[in-house]
């Protein structure tokens, strides 16, 4: 079971992705000092130490930047074990299946969570215990109690987002949810009772990206996560986003990013594409 958790130093955070990449395991970043700036799920999110990142299985991290002045530490852990630690839905509901969750804390919390990291880094090193799995549930399930506790006692800011800037957001929320299968605008703008044109020059103007442009994006973002961070063919991924064939996914990949499906697989080998 231990082998589901990973610990990440400061040097080790950004070890083993590639961009876009997709996240398969409950990931959290604890920010100690410096900046830390991502772009996940098309939202851009900047934090000052100290502050928490917590990243779940699903969401499409596009970039992770860290100034000079970063450090901090991670931990990664799978859900066959998140699960395995029973914790109450209500609690599962917080952590696991909301937004992303991106927090700034104090610095007690920091304590908390660094002595928290300490722990389990030591329990990791006692191979010859034979309690070292029921220990690391224990400690895991304080744990995430505890961040809870944090997470409940912080409060949202209220939305200053005017009426148009709130339509661009429902219009991201549909495009997630449908992109998969549903690539024309006008059906977005039906959903929001607007006309396709006056939909593509509010998110232009909003946005600086047009509504085509956006689920353009979305689509090809997430055929590059599944190239770059699964084992999907192409077949499979081209059925995913529900193309009637192959081809036309591999000619819709090549008009956005200038190569095909294969050849932008075969270059991330080779660290041509990030």
């Amino acid at each position: 079971m231990l082998e589901d958790i990973e610990l990440l130093k400061s040097e080790s955070i950004l070890d083993g992705l590639r961009f876009p990449h997709k996240i398969k395991k409950v990931t959290q970043i604890v920010i100690t000092s410096g900046q830390f700036l991502c772009l996940v799920d098309f939202r851009s999110w900047s934090l000052k130490a100290p502050a928490v990142a917590l990243f779940l299985p699903g969401q499409m991290v596009e970039s992770i930047d860290l100034d000079d002045d970063f450090e901090g530490f991670g931990m990664v852990m799978s859900k066959d074990f998140t699960d395995s630690l029973n914790l109450p839905i209500s609690l599962h509901e917080r952590l696991f299946i909301k937004d992303t969750q991106f927090y700034s804390v104090s610095e007690d919390v920091i304590e908390v969570l660094s002595s928290f990291y300490r722990q389990v880094a030591n329990l990791m090193k006692q191979h010859d215990n034979p309690y070292m799995e029921d220990i690391a549930k224990h400690l895991f399930s304080a744990y995430y109690y505890g961040l809870g506790y944090y997470m409940h006692g912080l409060q949202s800011q209220p939305s200053l987002m005017t009426s148009q800037q709130e339509k661009c957001e429902r219009f991201m929320a549909l495009v997630a949810e449908h992109f998969k299968s549903e690539r024309e605008v006008g059906f977005y703008a039906d959903k929001l009772c607007v006309s396709s044109k006056y939909l593509s020059t509010l998110l232009k103007q909003e946005t600086g990206m047009t509504a085509f442009d956006w689920i353009e994006r979305h689509v090809v973002l997430y055929a590059k996560s599944c190239l770059s961070s699964t084992s999907m063919t192409i077949q499979q991924i081209s059925d995913e986003l529900d193309f009637p064939s192959q081809s036309v996914f591999g000619k819709y990949f090549k008009r956005v990013e200038g190569v095909s499906p294969k050849e932008y697989r075969q270059s991330l080998s080779l660290g041509i594409f990030h």
